[in-house]
């Protein structure tokens, strides 16, 4: 297709964060065009293709990926089913953009890391915050040590559920974890951004609020090869005061608050030679959005692929040092 055409998207799950949120991130985007979705269940994708104007419900996994008019596949569906529907997806030639975790062991991401590099197409997964304008701007100044050397990172975010998760997510089979998966995931990842690769790794997994298998709380302590020293932690059973990343050089820090959904927020910095601490209101983004359009230039090959399907693995990977199961 011509570099300038919309990328047509199908969207594996049809309900939870894919009808409230990447449905409509889709069809907000600039580049992107919601072509076709499947689900679990059939009425409930026909709700979802009228409600977002989908020109096509698809009748299965197979089905979808067999479909020559789609270019690209959001895999929402729950977390131990991810490798099942990103390998249907990849061996027939579609980019694939693979909701966090990427897949619930490390041995599951490396067959999906393969598949796509096998097949020749993209494979990325949904950490929006690295889409953040400010965000990205940080990274790339702390990188380049405006901050000297690095310390320490600590990212944080507590968000306590009304009630228990789906069973799915209730289970350690199925989700891998989860408060680390459904939260920490992404926190992990903003640590591998800034300090690199975890060289060792540390972490306690707890059921505080909810009577559940997996978790509902989570802390994780890695040294990373930078030098620098990284913090998670993350709870689905205890309020908070919102999402924070704190970033430590020998010269200088950051905090980030409440920019993790893209709904505005702040940011205090000094860098090294300032004479003292700047603070700054963050303005609201669509980070889903910001997703979705950097995935359509990838695939175009306007822009190099901010989260590939290694960094994926990555982050299983610390998660699945940290739990211990």
């Amino acid at each position: 297709m011509a570099g300038d055409a919309k990328v047509r998207w199908g969207i594996v799950g049809t309900s939870g964060f894919a009808r409230h949120t990447f449905g409509p991130a889709i069809v907000g985007s600039r580049r992107g065009e919601l072509y076709g979705c499947v689900g679990s269940d059939i009425s409930r994708a026909r709700d979802f293709a009228a409600r977002l104007g989908a020109v096509k419900v698809h009748q299965s996994v197979d089905d979808m990926a067999e479909d020559p008019e789609i270019e690209a596949v959001w895999i929402a569906s729950p977390n131990h089913m991810h490798k099942e529907h990103a390998l249907a997806m990849l061996s027939e030639g579609k980019h694939v953009l693979c909701e966090k975790p990427m897949a619930v062991t490390p041995e599951d991401c490396e067959e999906m890391v393969d598949a796509a590099e096998d097949n020749g197409v993209l494979l990325s997964v949904g950490y929006h915050m690295r889409h953040h304008p400010e965000l990205r701007r940080l990274q790339e100044r702390f990188a380049a040590r405006h901050f000297g050397p690095p310390v320490e990172a600590r990212a944080r975010m507590f968000h306590a559920y009304p009630a228990p998760p789906p069973t799915w997510r209730a289970k350690k089979a199925t989700s891998g974890g989860w408060a680390i998966n459904d939260i920490g995931t992404h926190l992990i990842d903003l640590l591998r951004w800034f300090l690199g690769e975890a060289e060792t790794v540390r972490g306690e997994l707890a059921t505080k609020r909810f009577h559940v298998e997996a978790d509902d709380h989570a802390v994780v302590m890695a040294r990373f090869d930078s030098g620098g020293l990284g913090l998670m932690e993350c709870s689905t059973g205890a309020p908070g005061p919102g999402f924070l990343l704190e970033v430590y050089g020998t010269e200088g820090f950051a905090v980030a608050k409440d920019v993790m959904f893209g709904q505005g927020g702040s940011m205090m910095l000094m860098e090294s030679g300032w004479p003292g601490v700047e603070k700054n209101e963050v303005e609201e983004i669509n980070l889903y959005e910001a997703q979705v359009d950097h995935f359509c230039a990838a695939l175009r090959g306007e822009e190099e692929l901010r989260v590939t399907g290694e960094d994926g693995l990555r982050n299983v990977e610390i998660i699945s040092s940290a739990r211990g199961w």
